[in-house]
């Protein structure tokens, strides 16, 4: 199984895409949304808090946050960029659109 594929199998079911969705239109609002400790910094940890706050829990968050933000970090800084948030949706959409294609 491929990485995607694993990914796309961790998102839940019932998973409405369309909050989360929102939420990282403005790259630089998801930014601060993100960012919850102030650090001006985002980890895939402070990713992996808020798939759970939109009910991905578990093992599920934790690969999701992991393929997720090894997606966004473009610089492999260990951190993710406003400007890096731009690509989520797409990430996100690709990811529901194989799981429903599978």
């Amino acid at each position: 199984m491929s990485y995607d594929q694993e990914a796309a199998d961790a998102l839940p079911s019932s998973f409405d895409i369309g909050g989360l969705s929102n939420a990282l239109m403005n790259p630089a609002q998801a930014f601060n949304m993100l960012d919850q400790n102030g650090d001006g910094r985002v980890t895939e940890v402070d990713l992996k808090l808020l798939l759970e706050q939109f009910g991905i829990k578990g093992m599920s968050a934790k690969v999701l946050a992991k393929f997720i933000f090894k997606k966004l970090d473009a610089d492999h800084s260990g951190s993710i960029e406003p400007s890096d948030l731009t690509h989520a949706n797409g990430i996100l959409s690709a990811l529901l659109k194989m799981k429903q294609n599978k």
